[in-house]
């Protein structure tokens, strides 16, 4: 199993909208599936395609198992890539796309001289893991997405290089098939000593998939952890907004005195005078007062006012519903007051309706807190 080590990378493309990379830096662990998430744009194809050596890289370095290959050709270096839509050879039967990654490789690439007993070994496990036996006369035109995407794995498998490279190879299949080639390929990893790098757009998918998660913004790295670490502990806005399905509640505004006859006793108040919420005292310092401050809360953290709410909790009054979404087995209210729009999920049998009054409650221990200028996290 390989590492791949990314020291300082950085790629511009001259006149184009696209971020390419900018000053990465980043380990992948041998053996690890790490994903990389971000929007359109983000840089996460250039990404790939510089570990592949299918670009180069303005500066910066790239080692894979301890070797600088950032100069090596592709075809140097032990790495498969995976697009979007399968690249299988049209003319050739499923068979015979399964055997010629490895074969090619050993012809005209130089690669270490395999049996064909070897080969046929392999090509006949693949086929059993990934239930391939009835498609093996058919040409990829015969075949699904989903089926022609199993192909491809499945040659890669058979080639076992020691990187993978999966460029959203999921992307355009339906959600079923989606969930089932997900779930295929947590299961290969048990057989398949590689390191492999996915990029998707879908932190749904990003999360189900990866040990570690990397969100990837304007070819910058906003953060790099275990996936439910960097849900709960995002580092940045961007990383707050963008991670969850409905994204984290976010509302800008200041740091305010909340009693005219205290000292230091600072609270947040929102930019359109909607609500004020309490601040954790490390906020709260000497000469923070007027400093801007976002507020986050995540949907499942907001809840329905009680009646008798316990310690560190605030409730805010005076929202109203806007949208009731089934979204089974819960349903999520979006809510409005003012400027604000809020989402949180309803787990209560009977739902409430668009226009209605609703009064919310938060734990304080839950918010977010992030700078209104840097949008870097803040306090602990």
């Amino acid at each position: 199993m390989s590492e791949v080590s990314l020291q300082r990378l950085s790629r511009r493309y001259s006149g184009s909208p696209f971020a390419g990379l900018d000053d990465f830096s980043l380990e992948i662990h041998p053996g690890e599936l790490l994903t990389v998430v971000g929007p359109s744009g983000a840089g996460k194809s250039t990404l790939l395609r510089l570990i592949a050596g299918l670009e180069t890289a303005n500066s910066g370095t790239i080692r894979i198992a301890g070797k600088e290959v950032t100069s090596l050709l592709a075809s140097a270096r032990d790495v498969a890539l995976i697009p979007q839509r399968p690249a299988l050879y049209p003319h050739l039967t499923i068979l015979r796309n399964l055997r010629i990654g490895i074969e090619m490789r050993q012809t005209y690439h130089g690669a270490e001289n395999i049996s064909r007993a070897e080969i046929d070994r392999r090509v006949d496990e693949v086929i059993n893991l990934l239930s391939l036996k009835s498609i093996l006369d058919r040409r990829p035109y015969q075949l699904s997405g989903g089926e022609q995407q199993r192909v491809a794995l499945g040659r890669v498998m058979v080639r076992r290089a020691a990187v993978w490279l999966l460029d959203e190879p999921f992307a355009h299949l339906e959600p079923a098939r989606k969930i089932q080639l997900r779930r295929d390929l947590h299961l290969l990893r048990g057989t398949q000593p590689a390191t492999m790098i996915y990029v998707t757009h879908d932190p749904d998918e990003a999360f189900a998939l990866g040990q570690r998660l990397a969100v990837l913004q304007a070819g910058r790295l906003e953060q790099v952890g275990e996936p439910f670490a960097v849900y709960s502990r995002p580092a940045t806005r961007f990383v707050a907004e963008f991670l969850g399905a409905p994204g984290m509640n976010l509302s800008d505004g200041t740091l305010v005195r909340a009693d005219a006859g205290a000292d230091q006793c600072l609270c947040f108040a929102a930019a359109d005078g909607s609500f004020r919420l309490p601040v954790p005292a490390e906020l709260a310092t000497h000469g923070a007062e007027g400093r801007p401050v976002t507020a986050g809360i995540r949907a499942e953290d907001l809840r329905p006012a009680a009646s008798s709410p316990s310690s560190n909790v605030v409730v805010l009054s005076g929202w109203r519903v806007q949208l009731v979404e089934a979204l089974l087995p819960r349903r999520l209210v979006t809510v409005q007051r003012e400027q604000a729009t809020w989402s949180l999920w309803w787990d209560r049998e009977t739902a409430p309706r668009v226009g209605d009054a609703l009064d919310l409650m938060v734990d304080t221990r839950t918010i977010h807190w992030f700078d209104g200028t840097s949008r870097n996290r803040l306090g602990s």
